[in-house]
């Protein structure tokens, strides 16, 4: 006699890679997706407009299943001097489907992977308000900085 009730595990593949141009149209799905209280980004730009201005060296994406289900933005900043290089988080986007299943963290913990070979260490900005955010580096090992950006426009 068989138990019609047998739980079946099913194997998930997840894979961070480098972003190619071809991941684009999807990129910006996602972004669509999460545009608003739940968008992860210290710049009021969409992803195509951010890429465009900025051209980041590190945009790094996460495939479940061999579809891509975010996305990190970020760069490795060699400064002028004999300061230590800086690798900069600056847009995270996680498909709804794939929020609080880890692939933030696998895309935040390859891009340190990354800066780590370049003996960079990891920067990242929050919003003052959003405690999600600042949760979730700090579950990685970030720690807050002890300065805050004042503008005046």
């Amino acid at each position: 006699m068989t138990n019609s009730n047998t739980e079946v595990k099913v194997q998930t593949e997840v894979k961070v890679r480098i972003m190619v141009d071809a991941d684009l149209p999807r990129l910006n799905e996602i972004d669509r997706l999460i545009q608003g209280e739940d968008r992860v980004t210290t710049w009021p730009y969409s992803l195509e407009t951010y890429r465009t201005i900025y051209n980041p060296n590190l945009t790094l994406v996460c495939e479940v299943d061999g579809e891509v289900m975010g996305f990190l933005v970020g760069y490795i900043l060699t400064p002028p001097t004999h300061s230590k290089r800086v690798g900069w988080i600056e847009m995270l986007g996680v498909h709804p489907e794939s929020q609080n299943k880890g692939v933030g963290r696998q895309l935040v913990e390859k891009f340190h992977e990354e800066c780590r070979r370049f003996d960079a260490v990891v920067n990242c900005l929050v919003r003052l308000n959003d405690e999600t955010l600042a949760k979730f580096y700090v579950s990685l090992g970030f720690k807050p900085f002890d300065f805050v950006i004042y503008t005046k426009q």
